[in-house]
Formats: structure tokens, sequence, C-alpha cells
């Protein structure tokens, strides 16, 4: 009886030895073998980066929204400065805005390299902000400047009792939701965000996030003109640059 119970015993651990073997190299592979997460990578690299061959000088090139800006580049040279170096962020306005200046006032600025020059600048920053970078910038500031005025225990018990200095910091959150970016032409512009709409000055970005080997592009509506910056047409109309951007008209007596 002895040995028939050791022979089973035998015959039972040779059996379960192959399965033991087996089992590992099949959880092994279950494990190493995952081809919708690099899937997954390849597809949102290739998807996110459809100009990643592009400079931002090569995507304003050809770009039919662009024309204009393009022949700006090409009459400054800054064509050159934009398809190499960087990263840079650059606010390009469209035709359309162009346009909104009138001719008068666009033939007056491209036949003036050093004003052309400077207002091109004034479009351009050094280093890369997306459109999640801007709106965090933003966000940022509007977060702790929050967090300061809706601050709690006794620091918050004695405003309270002195008469609401924290009213105060409130209502510098209703305006701290603006960030400023230095531009190659020396410059600052006023970047905001509402609501997912980023202003430049008072420009609208109209699209944005276009990505490139050496930058990015945000298309706004309006042409930024320097602080300081006056162009005055043949029907004795200034356009003049302020100190957010905006481009504004007066007409000379």
């Amino acid at each position: 009886m002895n040995r028939w119970i050791t022979l089973c015993a035998c015959i039972f651990v040779l059996l379960a030895v192959p399965f033991a073997v087996t089992a590992a190299p099949v959880g092994d592979e279950n494990a190493t073998m995952t081809p919708g997460g690099v899937t997954g990578n390849v597809t949102g690299n290739v998807t996110g980066n459809v100009t990643g061959n592009m400079t931002v000088a090569g995507y304003i090139a050809q770009d039919q929204n662009l024309t204009r800006l393009a022949e700006a580049l090409n009459v400054t040279g800054l064509y050159d400065v934009l398809n190499s170096g960087g990263p840079y962020t650059v606010f390009a306005p469209s035709d359309d805005a162009f346009n909104a200046l009138g001719n008068d006032t666009v033939n007056q600025l491209f036949n003036d390299t050093a004003n052309l020059t400077t207002v091109l600048q004034y479009h351009v920053v050094e280093g890369e902000y997306t459109s999640a970078n801007l709106t965090a910038m933003t966000g940022n500031q509007t977060g702790n400047q929050t967090d300061n005025a809706s601050s709690g225990g006794v620091f918050g018990i004695l405003g309270g009792l002195f008469g609401g200095s924290e009213t105060g910091n409130a209502t510098t959150n209703a305006t701290g939701t603006a960030t400023t970016l230095q531009t190659l032409s020396g410059e600052s512009l006023n970047v905001t965000v509402s609501n997912g709409k980023i202003m430049v000055g008072n420009a609208t970005v109209t699209t944005k996030d276009i990505n490139t080997t050496n930058g990015v592009i945000h298309i706004i509506d309006q042409v930024l003109l320097p602080p300081g910056l006056n162009l005055t047409t043949t029907g004795n109309e200034t356009v003049a640059g302020n100190a957010t951007g905006t481009t504004g008209y007066t007409t000379m007596a």
C-alpha cells in the first residue's frame, strides 16, 4: 500500500511540473506585450506634430492665410531669424488683420523697413509658449491671489474685524488674470485668458498651437503696434500703438 501511495505521489509531481514551467512564460508574455500602449504613443506623437518638419518661418511661408506676414518677413530679412535658432513664440497676424489696416497704411509700413522690423519683432517672443502654458501662467497668478484673499484662521478673522481687507484682495483677483511676455522689440505684451479665449493686447488668438521645429505659432486677428509707433497715411489718418499693443486710429487735423 505504501508503494502505491509513493508511486501515485511521484506521478502527480511529474504531471504538475510541466504546468508550473509553462505558466511563467505565459504570464511574462502577457506582461511584456503592450502593443496598445505603443500604438497610442505613436499616434499621439504623429497627431501632435503635424508641422513638426517645418520651422516657424517655413510654416508661415506656406500658409495661404499668412501671405502678408510672409512677405513682411522677407522684406525685413527676419525670415532667416525665424528659420533657425529659437525656440520662438509668434503671434502671427492673418491677412485679414493686415487688410484691416488699410492699403495706404500697409504700403507705408512695407516701405519703411525699420518700422516694419520693429512691428514684426513685437509679435515674437523668445521661448515656446503653448496655449496650455499661457493658460497656466495666467491661472497661477489668479490662483495665488485668490488664496491670499480667502485665507482663513487668525489672519482672516482679523481682516474681517478691521474693515475687510480681504475684500480689497478679492478686487485685485478680478484683474489679476494677465501675464506679460517680453518681445524681440524690447517691449512687453499683455496676454490674458478668459473662458478659453486667449487675448494678446486687444487681438484674439483665432488659431492656436501650430507646432514647428523651432517654436509655436498662434494666429491673431489684429496687427499689434509697439507703444509710441505712429503711422500717418496719405489720408491723414494716424495708426498708433499703445501700451497694450492695441492698434488705434485717429484723424489728423
